[in-house]
């Protein structure tokens, strides 16, 4: 494996931060949100290429759906 640089991308709203970040052996990324109130566990998504692609289409499809 080469060596790559280890990326956080971090988007934070009012109520929550979501964190993306590949996974420890980079076969994947993992998403990570967190409330803000630190009240609530931080939930992790660990997914591959093709279900992030499946995910991202989906997402797509509920912002027409919901803007619709």
């Amino acid at each position: 494996m080469k060596n790559k640089i280890w990326h956080i991308v971090t988007i934070s709203t009012e109520e929550q931060n979501v964190q993306v970040y590949p996974t420890e052996t980079f076969d994947g990324i993992i998403v990570e949100t967190k409330e803000l109130d630190d009240k609530t566990e931080s939930s992790r998504l660990y997914l591959n290429k093709d279900e992030m692609e499946l995910l991202i289409l989906k997402m797509r499809e509920m912002m027409e759906y919901v803007k619709q």
